[in-house]
């Protein structure tokens, strides 16, 4: 062969393998892009319909322009911070500081790397977050710049708090910067700016890991500080005669340090969000008195409740399910927070359930709703009325100091501990929240009389052992108004015995443990199994539906905690953390994966693309204020196709599809339980408040509606109507990862909260998604891991914010969690889905999973939780959750079409709506990207076939050529 030969052959061989290649190429980016459609549309805000005959929006924006609501957003975030910032400690009224202190030093790698909020969905986008030293310098106070630029770009920058992300990668470690990285400039600096040292202390969590709760490398714990932050302290104590520490933190930490250096103050706040740091310098300069309060036990060792004895990771040794060979039992029941600590304190004071050697003072520093104010307030005028469904409290709130200010009255009640409680292992804490209010601003001198209601539902009791439903007790209910969970206590001890008052530990608030005045008694005569026995909403009876998360359920002897007898029944790790557990528990893994749902015969095949003769063809703006159980939307649902229904219900990750035929819209959906993030999914995002942490230490509802209400605001200007928020996950341990987005480790306090966030983003039309339901109080195991726990802890404990979100706060879409119930995964358990969540609440509104578009999801098990109560999969694959296989199943084909009707009523509430009427048509389109794929497939292709074409002429020319030559 001639070397020109070669040379055409060899360029040909190029050019036929690149076309190949880029064919393929765009082959495969077709095929995926197909497959992701959906998800690709939501990123790029690619429209997938139009509207014909746009009508005017239902749901509208209360502001002129999106710069308008942009400012009014980031003075919500700063106002957030204000009332929820808790005063811990203030020595001598040092804060606020007064005139004579200007020029001060911000210490810590915290002061320029603050907390602003968590790792994974609910991180805080902090690109335009208001720095510390901004917020100081705009309060009127110069900052040390030699010390700040230490921190933020000199030798102090190496030095960053590190966080696991939501994959699992990374670390936790606090790397404060070390005492001998200060160079002798740095301290010199000081001297110019000594009017005060502000120490910033920092932790944080995230998604996917908890913290670690073993000893880091350095022999300290995480949520105590290590030795580089207590010289840093010694440091700052050394050189200057006033110090505050700021602790921005998401997890409660070990505070003793502050009482062993001089530190003059102590300020608690969360993450931060984008301008919560803003309200810093305003609280220090006393524009701001703080009005925060606790929503978490300060406990003295963050190790020493009793749900920390089993929280981790814990094996069945001989189970080999998928994502089934992890367990964990809430063997504390419902001593959570303060319920353990007070009611272990009654306990010790009043020798009795042999509560062993325990101190008070040596286990708490700062109780449940403790906090300081720069002002003095005294209560007075305790009355409280009876009604028919409800106490009225009413308290006169006296300001007594010299400085304008809020404050919050907390009630609280302790129910009887009968002997049939403690026979029959029913448990009762000694004082659990049941109602509160927040004060207006008070001026100095002035008096408010403030109303607290307390519904009489209250004072019901699980009772999962003999009446298996709520029951009211027979006996004396104590109903206090305190400063704190211990204070509840103390007026309450010192009420059943005035002889107490010189043993009881008082509150940090109390110059006098106790005081009866504020102490009201109702006594019912005889235990009532049947008043709560039926549903408020629904009138729908209640029964057990947990015993299968009942550890009881497959190891009848086991004991939870009973204050009856605290040394005895104190938990140990179950199993030892390596269970093998029994073969019913192991069949039981297995067994709820759908089979019983595809071999039950005894349903009938729904209606499909059926038009109603008496309604005609319906479309869905014609039913917007149509209450759902009107047979209307049976002849909506019933237009639709059998493949239709199986599309909407397997493609809901981020959005949900739109159905033109029903004249149903396309939603988006962002997650972010501070407003709309796009940490994990790329894209629009919306205003980053601080932590629901931080907005539950507010302890004020008006505002906490008012952020549901901004939400709300963002979901119109960004046209995202699904928000996979907010959470109400319980505070079981301060060690939970994702702790900064839930709101406390009281359950009212979550759904009372909770429920004004959902009341105000509904107002606006968003598609709140409350999630993890339930009882995903940790992030270890939490793909599949199995959760034990007794039904008066499920209910009492860990539904019951969720409770306030639907029934008060008309949440229309619920989160499931990604871990099972016992053996079933969550989103396949009835009894939560459909018969508490449904039956008993009055849940109208779709049910998603959590993320379900991986193959490590696949235990959660479409087939099962379609038949629970379970509606959309949180899936952003075409390929997954297909329901070809059983289109000719009635069953199956009857939970679809279930669902289906869930999903489009719930969609029918929000603000996906606006521009619809019966007189409009919602077409489908083609979004941009797609087209623009199609045409480089055309191109490309096209292009590719000219080159081969033309290559192969060539070659075919040339050996035409050589043969010529030849002869």
């Amino acid at each position: 062969m001639s070397k020109k030969k070669k040379n055409i052959v060899r360029r040909s061989i190029i050019k036929y393998i690149g076309c190949f290649v880029i064919s393929a190429l765009f082959i495969a980016i077709t095929i995926v892009t197909s497959m992701y459609s959906t998800l690709i549309s939501t990123v790029l805000d690619a429209p997938t319909t139009r509207i014909e005959n746009r009508v005017e929006d239902i749901y509208t924006s209360d502001f002129d322009s999106y710069e308008d609501l942009v400012e009014y957003q980031e003075s919500l975030g700063q106002r957030i911070v204000e009332e929820g910032a808790v005063l811990l400690k203030n020595t001598n009224g040092t804060l606020p500081f007064g005139s004579e202190i200007k020029n001060i030093s911000l210490f810590g790698q915290n002061s320029v790397d603050p907390v602003y909020g968590g790792a994974g969905s609910g991180a805080v986008n902090t690109d335009k977050a208001i720095t510390i030293q901004e917020s100081f310098e705009t309060a009127g106070y110069s900052v040390n710049p030699q010390l700040w630029e230490f921190y933020e770009s000199g030798l102090g920058s190496e030095y960053r708090k590190e966080l696991v992300s939501v994959t699992g990668a990374g670390k936790y470690a606090v790397n404060e910067v070390p005492r001998n990285v200060y160079t002798d400039d740095v301290i010199s600096s000081f001297d110019n700016y000594k009017d005060a040292a502000v120490i910033f202390i920092g932790r944080s969590g995230g998604e996917s890991t908890d913290l670690p709760v073993e000893a880091m490398d350095n022999g300290s714990y995480y949520l105590e500080i290590n030795d580089d932050e207590r010289d840093m302290i010694e440091l700052a104590t050394e050189h200057f005669d006033t110090v505050v520490v700021v602790v921005n933190s998401n997890n409660p930490i070990e505070l003793n340090f502050v009482e062993e250096y001089p530190i003059d103050a102590v300020l608690w706040v969360a993450g931060l969000g984008q301008t919560g740091s803003n309200a810093l310098g305003q609280l220090f300069n006393g524009n701001v008195n703080p009005s925060g309060r606790l929503v978490n036990t300060y406990a003295r060792n963050s190790l020493s409740a009793p749900s920390a004895v089993n929280f981790g990771d814990y094996e069945i040794s001989n189970s080999s399910v998928f994502q089934g060979d992890r367990y964990l039992v809430y063997a504390e029941g419902i001593y959570v927070g303060y319920r353990y600590y007070e009611t272990r304190y009654e306990d010790v004071m009043l020798n009795q359930g042999n509560a062993g050697n325990y101190n008070y003072s040596n286990e708490v520093q700062y109780p449940f709703g403790f906090g300081l104010s720069y002002s003095s307030f005294e209560w007075s005028d305790y009355q409280v009325e009876e009604q028919q469904d409800q106490f009225k409290v009413d308290v006169t709130v006296t300001n007594t100091g010299d400085t304008a200010g809020k404050d919050v009255v907390q009630m609280y009640m302790q129910s009887p501990y009968t002997e049939s409680n403690k026979l029959n292992g029913i448990e009762k804490a000694s004082v659990e929240l049941v109602g509160f209010t927040k004060t207006d601003l008070i001026e100095p001198g002035e008096s408010a009389t403030v109303t607290v209601l307390i519904d009489k539902e209250e004072m019901k009791t699980y009772d999962y052992k003999v009446a298996e439903t709520y029951v009211l007790d027979a006996g004396n209910y104590y109903f206090t108004a305190a400063k704190d969970s211990h204070a509840a206590i103390n007026n309450i001890l010192i009420t059943k015995d005035a002889n107490l008052s010189e043993t009881l530990v008082p509150s940090p608030l109390e110059e006098n443990p106790g005081n009866s005045d504020f102490v009201y008694t109702h006594t019912v005569a005889n235990t009532d199994p049947t008043t709560y026995g039926k549903s408020e909403t629904t009138d729908h009876a209640i029964t057990n539906q947990f015993d299968d998360v009942n550890i009881n359920y497959y190891d009848e002897t086991y004991q939870y905690l009973s204050r009856n007898n605290w040394l005895e029944t104190w938990p140990t790790v179950y199993m030892n953390g390596q269970w093998e557990a029994p073969s019913m528990l192991l069949e039981d893994l297995e067994y709820y994966r759908g089979d019983q749902v595809i071999n039950d015969n005894s349903a009938e095949m729904p209606l499909f693309s059926t038009i109603n003769d008496e309604y005609g063809e319906l479309q869905l703006a014609d039913l917007i204020e149509t209450d759902i159980n009107d047979p209307k939307w049976d002849a909506l649902v019933n237009q639709l196709s059998a493949k239709q229904m199986t599309r909407l219900v397997r493609l809901g990750g981020y959005s949900t599809i739109p159905i033109s035929a029903i004249g149903l819209p396309p939603t988006a959906a962002k997650d972010g339980t501070a407003g709309f993030s796009d940490t994990l999914i790329p894209g629009r995002h919306g205003m980053a408040y601080p932590t629901p942490l931080q907005m539950a230490a507010t302890w004020n509802t008006e505002l906490l509606n008012e952020v549901g209400k901004a939400i709300g605001e963002d979901s119109l200007a960004l046209n995202i109507t699904g928000w996979y928020a907010p959470g109400i996950n319980i505070h079981r341990s301060p060690y939970s990862g994702r702790n900064y987005e839930y709101y406390s480790e009281d359950p009212y306090l979550s759904g009372k909260l909770s429920a004004q966030v959902v009341s105000g983003a509904r107002e606006k039309g968003v598609q709140t998604y409350i999630k993890h339901f339930a009882l995903n109080d940790q992030e270890t195991n939490r793909f599949g891991g199995a959760v034990f726990a007794n039904e008066q802890a499920i209910r009492e404990i860990y539904l019951r914010g969720f409770e306030g979100a639907v029934r008060e706060g008309g949440a229309n879409a619920v989160m499931a969690s990604m871990n099972r119930l016992g053996a079933r995964w969550s989103g396949a358990h009835k009894g939560l889905m459909t018969n508490v969540l449904r039956d008993e609440w009055g849940f109208e509104g779709l049910v998603i999973t959590d993320q379900a578009s991986v193959g490590a999801m696949l235990y959660q098990d479409h087939i099962s939780g379609l038949y629970a109560g379970t509606n959309l999969w949180l899936n952003t694959n075409n390929t997954f959750w297909k329901l070809d296989d059983y289109l000719d199943n009635p069953t199956v084909m009857t939970h679809v079409r279930n669902a289906s009707k869930d999903i489009i009523y719930s969609i029918s509430q929000t603000n996906a709506m606006n521009g619809l009427s019966s007189e409009s048509t919602l077409i489908e389109i083609t979004p941009w990207w797609q087209t623009l794929v199609y045409v480089l497939d055309g191109i490309v292709w096209g292009g590719s076939l000219v080159v081969v074409c033309m290559t192969t002429i060539k070659i075919v020319r040339h050996k035409k050529q050589q043969k010529q030559e030849i002869v």
